[in-house]
């Protein structure tokens, strides 16, 4: 009989590693490896007080992002002839697969294990429907290690035991400090995500018109991009800046470095096509502005490469520094209505 059973599912982690979750005879593993390295989280069925399943929308983006995806690429192989529209077509027909899969896969949500000592996500369990039905076969292991409690046991519960905290916790030891995250507003990263955004709508007007104004503008902007990624990516360090948030700012790094040296070649690639404005930049630069996504395949690459980036990581970004912003002003409420509903019971229980 084997010791630990694999349960379904996995979670790749930020670029590298993979999360695995595997059930034991008293406990759950949570295993993190990389590279010949293993993290184990042992979460023991006895201190589990709480599983949280919450729907998130990820899924739902990433399927409306299939889509935009999708159709951007199919105009491009019904526009061109060849091989370039071979091209576009395998790369559109990809996306729809992905749709497909992200449909049958079903709602993304979040899983937290929560216990007296610590609040932990379970990262292998982000569907939603794999989430609730292993939530549903655990749960008959937890009552069986923890025995199930009457709702009539907890009323007839004395109010000291209620108030006691769980003998398992662990006290801090004295004169230990604790390192607390900076907490960072994520004004850099709005301005990040927002430039991204404006640099996605510049690329998509070049589709429809072509000016040597807009192509300094844009120029403008991936500088701006530049700036204000490493300034995003200094803020965010040791802070209280969520790790999807911070995960993207260093996703939009990576694709403002590819998106440099793309123009890069392209620059290199078209100056050895034409050769006779080679040596006069601003000629260069002018026949480059005017020069039309539709008239070079490696331009309209280029463009897609850059729009599609740009509203992958500009939309969820901008949409979660929003929502930090939001969620962070309405802490109080929920301590707020906790403490409302206890001065109730209170003054219910008072005698006369």
């Amino acid at each position: 009989m084997k010791e630990y059973q694999k349960l379904t599912g996995s979670k790749k982690g930020f670029l590298i590693g993979k999360y695995t979750l595997w059930q034991g005879p008293d406990h759950l593993l949570q295993i993190y490896s990389r590279f010949g390295v293993e993290e184990y989280k042992r979460f023991y069925f006895n201190d589990i007080q709480t599983v949280i399943i919450r729907k998130t929308p990820s899924g739902t983006v990433q399927n409306i992002l299939a889509v935009c995806l999708a159709l951007i690429f199919v105009v491009p192989a019904i526009a061109f002839e060849g091989g370039w529209s071979l091209f576009y077509a395998i790369i559109a027909a990809a996306m729809f697969v992905l749709l497909m899969l992200g449909l049958f896969k079903g709602p993304t949500c979040e899983t937290k294990l929560m216990t007296a000592v610590q609040t932990e996500q379970l990262k292998t369990l982000h569907r939603l429907t794999h989430a609730a039905r292993l939530m549903d076969r655990l749960r008959v292991q937890i009552h069986q290690t923890q025995g199930a409690v009457k709702p009539d046991g907890l009323s007839n519960m004395p109010a000291q035991a209620k108030k006691s905290p769980p003998p398992n916790r662990r006290a801090p030891r004295v004169g230990s400090k604790m390192k607390t995250p900076r907490e960072e507003e994520g004004r850099a990263h709005m301005v990040l995500f927002c430039l991204l955004l404006t640099d996605g709508v510049l690329v998509g007007s070049g589709f429809v018109f072509n000016h040597v104004i807009l192509t300094i503008v844009s120029s403008v902007v991936g500088l701006c991009l530049g700036i204000f990624v490493i300034i995003a990516l200094v803020k965010q360090h040791d802070s209280s800046m969520a790790g999807s948030i911070k995960a993207l700012t260093w996703s939009s790094l990576g694709f403002i470095s590819l998106n440099f040296a793309a123009g890069y070649v392209l620059g290199i690639v078209y100056a050895m096509r034409n050769p006779d404005v080679v040596y006069n930049q601003w000629e260069m630069f002018k026949s480059m502005s005017l020069l039309s996504p539709w008239e070079s395949p490696l331009k309209l690459s280029f463009d897609i490469f850059s729009l599609c980036g740009a509203l992958i990581l500009g939309l969820p970004g901008l949409a979660m520094v929003c929502r930090r912003g939001g969620g962070s002003k309405a802490k109080a409420s929920p301590a707020a209505a906790i403490s409302a509903q206890q001065s109730e019971v209170s003054r219910k229980s008072e005698p006369g």
